[in-house]
């Protein structure tokens, strides 16, 4: 939620109804849930049982997918990395 310019936070706050601190509390509960290591679907389920009504549970399942997302090129590319330099290394024995 850091990266929306104050127009774009103003238009979601009023499309979900809530105040900037109810925002930031789902922001946080958000992010907190994809640290404790659950599957996706433990994660989800996690967020329909906080009670969050049925936008703030989509923003949640957004903002976890940027992250998982997020994680997921960053193991990708450090394998990548990995490997190129393994190859690089091996052809130059």
């Amino acid at each position: 939620m850091r990266n929306i310019s104050k127009f774009e936070k103003e238009k979601l706050l009023h499309l979900l109804e809530c105040s900037e601190e109810e925002l930031n509390n789902l922001t946080e509960k958000s992010n907190s849930l994809l640290e404790e290591k659950n599957s996706t679907y433990d994660v989800l389920l996690k967020i329909l049982q906080q009670g969050f009504n049925i936008r703030e549970a989509v923003l949640s399942a957004i903002i976890l997918g940027q992250k998982l997302g997020y994680k997921k090129a960053k193991i990708e590319m450090e394998e990548e990395i990995k490997d190129q330099l393994y190859k690089a290394f091996k052809n130059s024995q």
